[in-house]
């Protein structure tokens, strides 16, 4: 299954506590993480999440003076087994679309994967 998406991006500084700031405030305006990928560059950490309301996520964290960006993604949904992320990427290098970045996680019997690429619509058709 594929669903396309908005992500919602940002940067803040590389310190201690600032996850636990970022997620007390998204918590407490009531916005669920469905995934997210985080990393630090330098002194910068940036966050790439994908919410339930990117807009009250947005909101939430102009109130501690993060600004947030946003680009459409998609997520695909597939079963945790071997071989399962090959038939997709070979799927979509059969369709010429060309993936520019990727993180997953899985849990159970589960795993989901999002993804960026030039043509969204027409990777979450052919997946």
């Amino acid at each position: 299954m594929a669903k396309r998406v908005k992500e919602i991006y940002f940067s803040v500084p590389n310190k201690v506590g600032v996850l636990a700031k970022v997620t007390s405030t998204l918590s407490a305006a009531r916005v669920n993480i469905i995934h997210a990928v985080a990393w630090v560059e330098g002194t910068k950490g940036h966050f790439d999440i994908v919410t339930n309301n990117n807009a009250k996520a947005k909101k939430a964290l102009s109130t501690i003076g993060i600004r947030c960006g946003d680009c459409n993604s998609v997520i695909l949904t597939l079963k945790n087994k071997v071989g399962a992320l090959e038939r997709i990427a070979k799927k979509l290098a059969k369709a010429k679309v060309n993936i520019s970045c990727l993180s997953a996680t899985s849990g159970g019997s589960k795993t989901s994967i999002l993804i960026h690429t030039k043509n969204n619509s027409k990777a979450a058709r052919i997946v």
